[in-house]
């Protein structure tokens, strides 16, 4: 007797299919953060970084060994990759740091400008250009940024001023992305990250020292690495199927995930303004992407357009 498959399928629509995925690989970023900040509580953040880095490279290596990949190795030695693996360690440094000082659901808000930072820098330094309504937008994500992190005299930190700072690293981190050839592997340029970000967590742990870690921590921080490796496995699974500015409405669930996970584990309300800022950071990311995706395709209408 044969019975009827119980196996989930995803959706036959690729746009959709892809959009699932995003989603999912917010959800795995999001819990990768949470359990960051519940074990940096505990312990210095060099030494965090160092341990989720060891087992992210433990994982990362064994996909490339996997699909034949480590003879790519030798070309993170590239300029550029090299870069790229700087920028996210510093980025990566400065976001441990203010997780475990911030709600989780305000610096993931924060995070969201990053494709509005994108845009700015390549207009200032790249010459690209950028219309009034790409303006008004990466504006408007700028002030609900601010709305966010609500900077005064009283209650502005170091943490605040980390969560600018990691919107900056990662926007010269993206652009530098842009610049590495397609014939380096992603999955290679990802275990080159985790390799400098591993050295950087030892290199902190000097000025930090060391606490021996509990059973518990270790197994948490073991979880992380699977939660943030399959999260890249995600977002290259959502990439190869659509564009990314097809995905952009999907990728702003990460806000959902974050403010679900500070009320539920940590207790964390956003207020009002927060809210709103998020809501403004979301509407001018929608619409900026929009207006990159039209510009997209008028520029390959241009190219695909015979010659008088």
């Amino acid at each position: 007797m044969r019975y009827p498959s119980l196996m989930l399928r995803l959706p036959q629509n690729t746009a959709l299919r892809a959009g699932l995925l995003m989603v999912c690989a917010m959800g795995s970023f999001v819990c990768n953060d949470t359990i960051v900040k519940i074990v940096g509580a505990h312990l210095p953040v060099g030494e965090l970084i160092a341990l989720r880095g060891v087992m992210a490279m433990t994982i990362l290596t064994a996909i490339c060994a996997s699909q034949g990949l480590l003879k790519d190795l030798p070309r993170i030695r590239q300029k550029n990759v090299l870069m790229r693996s700087t920028c996210d360690l510093f980025a990566t440094v400065a976001f441990v740091t203010a997780l475990v000082h911030m709600p989780i659901a305000n610096l993931t808000s924060v995070m969201q400008a990053v494709p509005l930072a994108v845009a700015l820098l390549s207009m200032l330094f790249l010459g690209e250009e950028v219309g009034w309504r790409r303006m008004i937008a990466i504006i408007g994500g700028f002030i609900g940024v601010l709305m966010i992190v609500k900077p005064s005299v009283s209650n502005f930190s170091v943490y605040e001023v980390l969560a600018l700072a990691i919107v900056l690293f990662v926007a010269v981190r993206d652009l530098l992305t842009k610049t590495i050839p397609a014939r380096i592997p992603v999955f290679v340029i990802a275990l080159a990250n985790a390799g400098f970000v591993t050295v950087g967590g030892l290199a902190l742990m000097l000025f930090q020292g060391f606490v021996r870690p509990e059973a518990w921590q270790v197994g948490l921080l073991a979880l992380a690495a699977c939660f943030l490796s399959s999260g890249y496995l995600l977002m290259v699974a959502t990439l190869r199927l659509g564009e990314l500015t097809g995905t952009a409405p999907f990728r702003y669930s990460v806000m959902i995930f974050a403010i679900i996970s500070g009320i539920l584990v940590f207790g964390e309300f956003p207020d009002w303004i927060a809210i709103l800022g998020m809501v403004l950071i979301v509407v001018c990311g929608l619409y900026a992407a929009h207006r990159e995706a039209r510009r997209s395709k008028a520029l390959s209408d241009s190219a695909e357009m015979p010659a008088p």
